[in-house]
């Protein structure tokens, strides 16, 4: 690495540290791990274990997004203390891979809720209700099947249909669903998915030319009795359609803002899921 570059980003470093210890937003507390209410029941064979494994690494989880905000938050201020030639350099070093992080995980975390909420309530009816199997859909049905593959929709679904019957759970299941919404994704333009699967845009600073192909319904210039012509479609036939765009860059501070947003929705699931799962967990004897 070149002395100039080194001495820009070990100036830029110190000053991220020094801004750092002004306790930069969000200014939500750490979750913390007191997971006592689970201690004291009677549960189906590894049910406590199961939970509370999954608790606390939802709550890492947590705790580690809270965190790469508020550094995120720190970074764009200091980035912009300097023209956008250093800034670039700076942010490629520094920031890249944490707004990375945090922009794919409204997307994964609402994933892992749905994941830690249904083995935690299947556990739960287990424990706690004398005719509940322990069966969940996808499972195989028989020695000579493979378990189902689900998508994202059909897992939310099974949840739903786990835990619907209690009225309770419907602030939950509204808070869940909150996560990762249409709104967010369009305002990211997609981030989660393009950069997992094809290109994400840039981050504040470049555009991102693409062309687009689409199969469409075909068309075709018609004639009209007035000499004009009219694009009329063509019954039965498709074309393919090529479209170019420039797409800007997405920028850091507004991102941070939605990304803060689902933050706190998400922090807002958490405390729902706990407080579902504390009532709950009371159905089942104590030991």
């Amino acid at each position: 690495m070149k002395p100039e570059i080194t001495k820009l980003l070990t100036l830029a470093f110190a000053r991220y540290l020094d801004e750092h210890k002004n306790s930069p937003d969000p200014k939500n507390s750490y979750l913390s791990y007191d997971f006592d209410f689970i201690k004291t029941h009677h549960w189906s064979l590894f049910g406590r274990e199961i939970i509370e494994y999954e608790l606390n690494e939802l709550t890492n989880i947590l705790n580690r997004w809270c965190n790469d905000l508020r550094r995120w938050h720190t970074w764009n201020k200091i980035l912009k203390i300097y023209d956008e030639k250093d800034s670039w350099k700076i942010q490629k070093e520094f920031v890249v891979g944490l707004v990375n992080h945090c922009l794919i995980e409204p997307s994964s975390i609402r994933d892992r809720f749905t994941y830690v909420a249904t083995n935690s309530f299947h556990q739960v009816r287990l424990s706690s209700e004398n005719n509940y199997k322990d069966y969940l859909e996808g499972d195989p049905k028989s020695s000579n099947k493979k378990p189902k593959r689900l998508i994202r929709k059909m897992k939310e679904h099974r949840l739903s249909q786990i835990i619907s019957a209690w009225v309770e759970s419907k602030p939950f299941l509204e808070s869940h669903a909150s996560i990762n919404d249409e709104p967010y994704k369009k305002a990211t333009h997609d981030y989660r998915n393009r950069i997992s699967h094809a290109l994400p845009p840039q981050l504040e600073i470049g555009i991102t030319p693409a062309v687009t192909r689409q199969v469409v319904q075909a068309t075709q210039l018609v004639k009209q009795v007035d000499g004009t012509y009219r694009e009329e479609s063509i019954s039965g036939k498709l074309s393919v359609s090529y479209q170019f765009a420039v797409e800007h860059p997405i920028s850091l501070d507004e991102s941070w803002q939605l990304n803060l947003q689902q933050f706190q929705l998400a922090r807002k699931c958490y405390n729902q899921f706990l407080d579902l799962l504390e009532l709950k967990v009371k159905s089942i004897p104590k030991k």
